[in-house]
């Protein structure tokens, strides 16, 4: 492979205007699409750029693997560089896509809750005429939003814009934004975060120190009346702790759109809970933001093949895990 004429294989649901802009950056490249199911060891193996979630079980064996870019904006399951064939191999992901539809999805999930529709949906299968006394305002209330990144920050942004006290959470303390009106950190930040919120949300990348870091104990700080969405990853929360935690009413409701095990086994308590709200890890899928990932990737593409490597955006950090 010369540096001009790179195998360039696609592994994500991209419409042809898309696939056209890949190409005409690089006019000269083998460019091969697939399934994202359908990629076999062989089109790992051909590949120089991988644009997709590659098998990670197939790695090993991409020996003329050079860069992989992730259409998500997290890269768990990626970060381990026991996974490749040589370590040069340069990982980039789609952060800075997603903060519109997540921060979107997080308020539809949750004014779900707060204007009790998730209750009035039943109503009309029935064809039954009540109103219920339980629906509130999202102004006045307390939002914890765990993760202050891209997805985080719009979701601030948003409760501001609603006239909601906004709290966040960050593992490592910075500058206050101006759309959060508390900002913490640590064990003790994140346990006077809970107990405050009237709706926690969960933005967090999966890493090391975010798996697990809601359990029965964390949970059995929030008020029986909160709600916990997550957009996170699954993994970021006990999934059994928070099942025993709304069957036993320690918590009010909770809106799902990840979970520990994906897809969500059907042998799942979850499906049948009366107050969850599930969605298959949708919240960031629009053709609005299909159409940012594909400009990350092509002034990457760029770069990569005017041999500036250095400069590609979103290069993530192996250690860190994002």
């Amino acid at each position: 492979m010369s540096q001009g004429r790179p195998n360039i294989l696609i592994a994500h649901g991209l419409d042809d205007r898309l696939l056209d802009q890949v190409k005409e950056t690089a006019p000269n490249a083998d460019v091969r699409v697939k399934e994202r199911e359908a990629v076999a060891a062989a089109d790992t193996a051909w590949a120089d750029i991988f644009f997709g979630w590659p098998p990670r079980r197939f790695l090993k064996e991409a020996r003329g693997l050079s860069w992989i870019h992730l259409p998500s904006a997290g890269a768990d399951g990626y970060t381990d560089p026991e996974l490749y064939a040589h370590s040069n191999v340069i990982l980039t992901n789609s952060s800075g896509v997603y903060g519109i539809p997540m921060a979107e999805h997080a308020f539809a999930l949750m004014l779900t809750f707060s204007r009790t529709i998730y209750r009035y949906l039943p109503f009309q299968q029935e064809k039954r005429w009540e109103k219920l006394p339980d629906s509130h305002e999202l102004f006045g209330k307390k939002i914890g939003i765990l993760g202050l990144g891209d997805i985080g920050t719009q979701i601030a942004l948003r409760a501001k814009a609603f006239g909601m006290e906004v709290w966040g959470y960050k593992r490592r303390m910075t500058d206050k934004p101006s759309c959060v009106d508390h900002l913490v950190s640590g064990p003790s930040g994140l346990r006077e975060l809970l107990a405050a919120s009237d709706y926690v949300v969960i933005a967090l990348p999966l890493t090391r120190e975010t798996k697990k870091l809601i359990g029965a104990q964390e949970l059995s700080l929030m008020q029986p009346h909160a709600v916990l969405i997550n957009i996170g990853r699954g993994p970021i929360v006990d999934e059994q702790a928070l099942i025993d935690a709304l069957k036993a009413g320690h918590l009010a409701g909770a809106g799902l759109d990840v979970f520990e095990e994906e897809p969500l086994p059907p042998t799942s308590p979850l499906w049948e809970m009366p107050n969850v709200i599930i969605t298959p890890h949708s919240g960031g899928v629009t053709p609005e933001a299909n159409r940012r990932i594909t400009e990350i990737f092509c002034h990457n593409l760029k770069l990569w093949l005017d041999g500036r490597k250095d400069e590609m955006k979103n290069i993530v950090d192996l250690q860190a895990g994002y």
